[in-house]
């Protein structure tokens, strides 16, 4: 049985109802107690005046890292509303410089809108209003209707010089339009560039395309890692760039990164076999072996996939059914046994049958749905 309180006595715990008294002095009509003046105005005060100062530093902060990059953020607060569209795209252009600049202001800009909503809607605020609605106008600039970068895009910007070079096939993806690279003319795209204004943001836009096609591409054939490799020694070079002629030349590497990425997506076509397929023959597949070799190593791939895709992949959650996977490591295993067994001796069955295997499990999810056809796991 729980005694009565006396009197309607409050216990206070931890000082909760002092924290509470506090915040309402800032936030509310409070401040005073029954007893009298508790002081938490002025505590309340010297807060709102720390943050204050929090957030000029923050602002600061972000004009000096502007300012490092050419483009000075006071030119924005005065302007005219056709005169602040030409800058904020030149900040945008600016802040492009590379991956790693952007993300720093990114970052910087996120920890300034922290700061402002913590003082909000306080007199102390308005001291930084213009500041930061023209920070906030670059940053919501560069974030305007965020979607995957697609290379179409950045091509279609360019496409002045490169019309007569692309072809478009509005069946062959699931976004309703295919562009077609190997018509294009990738030294045009090169002398396209030189006549473009925001260069920063084309290379970036690129950069961005490349990287989410590259992700694709190894996702769907984990042989590709030396191909990716090549290409994140290109960004290194990118991201370090700090003058036009890095970033000229990081556009022109990525150009060209661009026809061999195109070269290898049509790969499965030239060796005869489908994108599925091409991945099992990569993980299998070796230098030394002879036309009629890699012939049969092809036959393999192609024959243990059907089968699986047949029967236990179609099998809705099959990963979840230890009975199933072990049936799936089982088929995989006997099936490479049939592989040329001058090249392929049992320990090297036992390391491909493991690869071979963790590419099917990560890639095929049940009930006919795969990588391969489908956006979602």
């Amino acid at each position: 049985m729980m005694m009565k309180k006396d009197n309607g006595l409050i216990v206070d715990y931890g000082n909760v109802y002092q924290k509470l008294e506090e915040a309402y002095s800032v936030y509310g009509e409070g401040g005073k107690s029954k007893g009298g003046d508790t002081g938490t105005g002025d505590t309340a005060t010297k807060n709102l005046d720390e943050l204050a100062s929090q957030l000029e530093y923050v602002i600061d902060d972000i004009i000096v890292f502007l300012n490092e990059l050419n483009f000075d953020l006071l030119q924005l607060l005065d302007s005219s509303p056709i005169e602040k569209l030409a800058l904020i795209k030149e900040a945008i252009n600016a802040i492009c410089l590379n991956e790693t600049t952007r993300a720093k202001f990114e970052v910087m800009a996120r920890e300034m809108f922290k700061k402002y909503k913590s003082i909000f809607p306080e007199d102390e605020i308005k001291p930084f209003i213009k500041r930061f609605n023209a920070i906030e106008a670059v940053y919501n600039g560069l974030n305007q209707q965020v979607k995957e970068a697609d290379i179409i895009d950045v091509i279609v910007k360019l496409q002045n010089v490169v019309d007569d070079n692309i072809e478009l096939d509005t069946v062959s993806n699931k976004d309703g339009v295919h562009i077609n690279l190997s018509n294009l003319d990738f030294d045009m795209l090169k002398k396209a560039y030189e006549k473009v204004g925001n260069k920063n943001k084309i290379v970036y836009d690129l950069q961005q395309a490349i990287d989410n096609k590259l992700k694709r591409m190894l996702s769907d054939n984990p042989s590709r890692l030396a191909f990716y490799e090549k290409y994140l020694k290109i960004i290194d070079d990118y991201n370090n760039g700090k003058d036009a002629e890095a970033i000229k030349k990081a556009f022109e590497d990525l150009v060209d990164y661009l026809a061999d990425m195109d070269e290898e997506d049509h790969r499965a076509m030239r060796e005869g076999l489908d994108e599925e397929t091409l991945a099992i023959y990569d993980l299998l597949k070796k230098d030394e072996l002879s036309k009629q070799e890699i012939e049969e190593v092809k036959k393999i791939a192609q024959e243990t996939l059907v089968k699986l895709k047949k029967e236990q992949l179609n099998i809705q959650r099959w990963r979840e059914s230890s009975q199933i996977t072990a049936q799936v490591q089982t088929f995989i295993h006997d099936r490479l046994l049939y592989l040329p067994q001058e090249y392929y001796d049992d320990d090297e069955v036992d390391v491909k049958s493991i690869e071979v295997y963790q590419h099917i499990y990560s890639n095929y999810y049940g009930g006919g749905i795969n990588s391969y056809n489908s956006f979602t796991v």
